[in-house]
């Protein structure tokens, strides 16, 4: 699957063969990543927080369509892992497949929810199952969320890599317990360390698991962790967001901090394929085919 020392590539695949690579698969629970070691989460820091659903699932019960969290990074684009918007066979989800939930800490009430469809769904063209390299997508959403909105709103994206040793905080809905199949109906957050990338590849550790465009961050003691239920949701450092859940091995497991996808490093992908600037280009293509009509009209009048 990729390249790790056999005493640990056991167990990190059978992880991700239960847990991750089953995220986007028929009959999927959700049971992907959960917050481990944390508490309840405050509205003010979390506006941004996002659950991503299965649609059919969630009309049945409201709040058990979640499968994945998410970050609102404008009006209309909603940043999320790529792992989360394919099928079993990786194959990328039509966007009627899911729905947006967001505004509440509660995710099984509707009221203070939010409930948005989705228009489209962007997945990073070099994303790599196998290894979770560029695990990055969008969900373009069909309508917009109000500027005014009181408890959903857009966070700014990091223009660096968080160094080492900053503290930041994730978020979500998963279960509170690595291996269980109960998910939370409130947000929890915990807070984690960002972790220098030459430790987490050590021996004792992911062993050069971790490549360019991502970053580890946790307790090396374990306990504080994102796990199953939480994967596609934020990391937030000094206010900005810094990372997406993406992976790692168990949860909360000493020596093995979580694995994020860095948006820094990701930002000018993100920018070109977020709602606005599909729009943007969609009409300057619109434009272009117009003038190209015009002239071609005009030639043959002349």
């Amino acid at each position: 699957m990729w390249s790790l020392p056999a005493t640990v590539a056991s167990s990190v695949v059978i992880l991700f063969a239960i847990g991750f690579a089953a995220v986007g698969g028929e009959g999927y629970d959700g049971s992907d990543l959960r917050i481990v070691g944390g508490f309840p989460a405050s509205q003010q820091a979390t506006v941004h927080q996002v659950s991503i659903r299965v649609k059919s699932n969630d009309l049945k019960a409201f709040g058990s369509g979640h499968i994945c969290g998410g970050s609102l990074i404008n009006n209309r684009t909603v940043l999320t892992a790529a792992h989360c918007l394919v099928d079993s066979s990786n194959r990328k989800r039509s966007a009627d497949y899911f729905r947006v939930v967001g505004g509440s800490l509660n995710r099984t009430v509707t009221s203070g929810n939010t409930i948005l469809d989705v228009s489209q769904v962007v997945i990073h063209q070099r994303y790599n199952p196998a290894n979770f390299d560029n695990d990055v997508g969008l969900l373009i959403l069909s309508s917009i969320v109000s500027a005014n909105h009181a408890t959903l709103r857009p966070i700014n994206m990091a223009a660096t890599k968080p160094n080492p040793g900053v503290l930041c905080q994730t978020s979500g809905w998963g279960t509170l317990t690595y291996g269980e199949p109960i998910k939370t109906s409130v947000l929890m957050a915990v807070n984690v360390t960002v972790q220098p990338t030459e430790i987490c590849n050590g021996t004792s550790s992911y062993n050069g698991f971790i490549k360019n465009g991502m970053f580890c961050a946790g307790d090396v003691q374990g306990y504080r962790d994102a796990c199953q239920g939480d994967s596609g949701g934020p990391l937030v450092c000094n206010g900005q967001l810094a990372g997406i859940v993406s992976n790692g091995k168990d949860c909360g497991l000493a020596a093995y901090p979580g694995i994020y996808a860095d948006v820094a490093y990701y930002r000018g992908w993100i920018l070109t394929n977020g709602a606005g600037q599909r729009t943007m280009r969609g009409t300057a293509l619109a434009l272009t085919m117009v003038g190209l009509v015009y002239g071609f009209v005009q030639r043959l009048m002349m």
